[in-house]
């Protein structure tokens, strides 16, 4: 577990709880994400795998559907990566929003 102390070579590690919100589906998340400028990769039919066109690899986040329409996300950042643990706690629900999920849980 990570409570802001960096980890190596894992800087940051955040988990969520998420639900569809504005969404209709985990293709249409997909889709939010590509217009908004992030890179998305979907390697399964209930995973996409996303980072950011402007700093590629700094984050790197996880959606993982679990049952249709809620599952969990996983957040990490890089060791090299330049935000707080505060930061990324700031700008998931910004992301979330943004993907059309709503947060529902988040560990630690």
């Amino acid at each position: 577990m990570n409570s802001g102390q960096p980890l190596f070579p894992l800087k940051h590690v955040l988990v969520y709880a998420w639900e569809l919100q504005r969404a209709r589906d985990l293709s249409d998340v997909a889709e939010r994400l590509g217009q908004a400028k992030f890179y998305v990769v979907r390697p399964r039919p209930d995973v996409l795998v996303i980072t950011s066109l402007a700093r590629p690899g700094t984050v790197i986040m996880v959606l993982l559907e679990r049952e249709p329409g809620r599952g969990d996300l996983i957040v990490v950042q890089g060791p090299e990566g330049p935000y707080s643990y505060e930061d990324i706690v700031r700008a998931v629900p910004v992301f979330a929003r943004i993907a059309g999920i709503r947060l529902t849980g988040r560990w630690p």
